[in-house]
């Protein structure tokens, strides 16, 4: 029992099965056998002078060796493992060959050759052990044919054909040996590393399957892992070889198919790991909308191109939504939006801040790519909410606001429109179509964001039942707005909801004007729309047929580059060189009172602080700070303080200060960069820097503070 199981294991583990199974090997080596044998009785019954006297026997042999090959095939089905004919077929078939040589003149027969084959091919489909084996019973057959026809027949030995013949019977299966060697140790590596990259993928906490395309062009499912079962509450058998969109909502699966098409497809192009997003929402076992990022790649799996998708559920990162309050008269919208924009950006210091202190503690690629981009859409935040507060303020511009690259538009566009979906309810579909490669616009990408996002809420709105929103970006060079080499772009946001009636057109762009009373329109939307564009000189058209469709039109004229021209450029290059030309050297080691009435935002401006070697008190408003402050034990190099605090602010505290006759160097954060009190400041000798706070932003005012201190 013991040899038995040596040789099995042999068997499983030297077999070089590419793919296929043991008993289909062992098949199609039977077939060999008798073709083989075959070849080798009509080369005898040809070739050899003595066939007609060992005719008789010759068949007899022939006929059992047949016989029994043909009745060991449905043995091979039924028992794939078998010690007892892995050990006696090399020998059965050595014993046919020898007598076979023997018949056809004994040593000077070429039906020796078949003693390579028989040995080569046992070591190229069982491997190693076996090459071995029948190696050791060709050389046995070969002695034991001469050795036999030379006691009998009296028949010549021809020594150097002999050492020949042994010779090679010892080096080519030697050479295919050493050649086997390196392909059990290259298959074995890879079998490891792929049961290795198999255990990962389907221990890991993410979500995670593979697919690929079937004759139809339908991504099926091959293979879930552990997460994707527990995240859908589905049996991984039950979905294996199910289309990929059955893990999506019915609204959504057309975007899902597209997606796995589009990984698959870019083993065609220069980008062959390409790697895919998709934001995509689904359901949970209990019917809750499951908000799901998709990111794929493509890559071959056992010579089979292959999709991998991870899946990350950021249901709970989107559940958050501010919803602005009916606001009724326009007085309201100054105080209201100062205070949003006050609390957003405490919001937006504390995520930037948090994010910068986590990269001071990690060294991992991936995860400074993810902090560099919560960083990056902190500080798109903080741009959306200055250009909120310009608008409520009727600031007015005579010239463009900015400019976006057409290159950045798509790739932004993108996200804002993956963003959007998973805001939809599940009644509703979402889809964009993006012309590329787009134009410059005159305008900046937040300002399209906001358009954007406002045109496709007003569409959602509309919607009570199953509908779509269809978004068309693209270059429109007919429109008046266009130049020649330089065309405008055009926005059309079309939806099939309820419509507009027509005495309603013409009041769609009016200020607290809704159609949905009641149902938490503002009826500011279009509005800001219309003042967005209108600010940048762009045009906006709307038509409808109710109950049918609603379509925005929306131009946006090119940016057109003007070295000589451009006031853009001139302030941007002026600033540049006033950063290179003047910016002052960061001191460090210094002693600072630090000052905020915002537990969390204290302790992250104090790691950034320690981050830039510097230490620090703190103090969670005026009155403590200036109690600090007084102590005679403290002496401090530098005092940071908030704005916006109770009890005392941060202005009484500079002017405590300043009254007892220090001029320590004193910086202001604040969220109100527009409150008029802060023009007292610049009385007091102090800096002032706008929240949210980044880790360039502070080093650079304390650079300023104590160069003017």
């Amino acid at each position: 029992m013991p040899n038995r199981n040596i040789i099995e294991d042999w068997m499983l583990k030297s077999a070089h099965l590419s793919g296929t199974s043991l008993a289909a090997t062992q098949i199609s080596q039977v077939y060999a056998r008798l073709f083989f044998a075959s070849a080798g009785l009509l080369y005898m019954l040809f070739h050899s002078a003595d066939f007609p006297v060992y005719e008789t026997g010759l068949m007899v042999v022939a006929s059992i060796y047949f016989a029994i090959n043909l009745i060991s095939i449905p043995m091979i089905r039924r028992t794939p493992l078998s010690a007892f004919r892995c050990l006696v077929f090399p020998i059965l078939d050595i014993g046919v060959v020898s007598y076979a040589m023997m018949v056809d003149g004994g040593q000077n027969s070429n039906i020796f050759f078949l003693y390579l084959l028989i040995i080569l091919g046992n070591g190229l489909r069982f491997g190693n052990p076996m090459l071995l084996y029948t190696q050791f019973l060709s050389l046995i057959g070969l002695f034991t044919m001469i050795t036999y026809t030379y006691v009998a027949y009296h028949a010549a030995i021809d020594q150097s054909l002999l050492f020949w013949h042994f010779g090679m019977l010892l080096a080519i299966p030697l050479y295919v040996y050493l050649i086997g060697q390196q392909v059990e140790k290259a298959v074995k590596g890879q079998m490891e590393a792929e049961k290795t990259s198999y255990n990962l993928l389907d221990k890991g906490p993410l979500p995670v399957f593979t697919f690929e395309m079937d004759r139809d062009n339908t991504p099926r499912i091959i293979y879930v892992n552990s997460a994707v079962r527990e995240t859908f509450h589905c049996n991984g058998a039950d979905i294996i070889g199910e289309s990929a969109d059955i893990l999506t909502l019915p609204e959504d699966r057309q975007e899902m198919i597209a997606f796995c098409r589009a990984t698959l497809s870019h083993h065609h192009g220069k980008q062959p790991n390409k790697t895919e997003t998709l934001y995509i929402r689904s359901r949970d076992i209990s019917g809750n909308i499951l908000k799901l990022l998709c990111t794929a790649i493509c890559m071959r799996w056992h010579n089979r191109l292959i999709g991998v998708c991870f899946i990350l559920d950021i249901s709970e990162r989107e559940a958050m939504q501010e919803e602005l309050e009916s606001v009724h008269r326009q007085g309201y919208m100054s105080t209201l939006v100062a205070g949003i924009v006050h609390d957003f950006r405490n919001v937006l210091t504390n995520m930037i801040g948090n994010a910068e202190v986590l990269q001071m503690n990690t060294q991992d690629k991936s995860s400074m790519l993810q902090l560099n981009a919560i960083i990056a859409a902190g500080e798109r935040g903080s741009e959306l909410i200055t250009h909120l507060l310009q608008l409520s303020k009727n600031h007015k511009k005579d010239s463009i606001s900015g400019y976006a690259e057409g290159s950045i538009i798509v790739k932004r566009l993108e996200n804002i429109m993956g963003l959007a979906r998973l805001q939809m309810p599940p009644y509703i579909q979402l889809d964009c179509q993006i012309d590329t490669p787009l134009h410059d616009v005159a305008i900046s990408m937040i300002e399209i964001e906001q358009i954007l996002v406002n045109l496709i809420n007003n569409a959602a709105q509309a919607i009570s039942k199953n509908g779509q929103i269809h978004v068309h970006v693209c270059n429109y060079p007919e429109h008046r707005l266009s130049r020649p080499g330089h065309p405008c772009m055009c926005i059309k946001v079309t939806d099939n909801g309820s419509g507009i009636l027509d005495e309603d057109i013409d009041n769609v762009f009016e200020a607290f004007w809704t159609s949905k009373n009641g149902q938490g329109g503002t009826g500011l939307g279009l509005t800001t729309v219309q003042r967005i564009i209108k600010r940048n000189h762009g045009s906006i058209e709307v038509e409808s047929v109710p109950n049918q469709h609603t379509r925005f039109i929306i131009h946006l004229p090119p940016y057109i580059p003007e070295c000589n021209n451009t006031m853009v450029n001139k302030n941007k290059c002026t600033t540049n060189l006033n950063k290179q030309e003047h910016q002052p050297d960061a001191p460090s080691n210094c002693h600072v009172l630090l000052v905020d009435d915002v537990p969390d935002i204290l302790k992250i401006h104090q790691s950034m602080l320690a981050h830039l070697k510097h230490t620090s008190v703190l103090a969670e408003n005026g009155k403590q700070a200036l109690k600090a402050f007084l102590q005679e034990s403290s002496h401090f190099d530098l005092v940071i303080t908030d704005f916006c605090m109770p009890k005392m602010d941060g202005l009484e505290l500079i002017e405590h200060i300043r009254q007892l006759g220090s001029n320590i160097p004193i910086i202001m954060i604040t969220a109100y960069a527009e409150d008029n009190q802060l023009q007292r400041v610049d009385h007091y000798n102090a800096t002032i820097i706008n929240k949210p706070v980044s880790m360039e932003k502070f080093q650079q005012a304390i650079a300023e503070a104590m160069a003017s201190a």
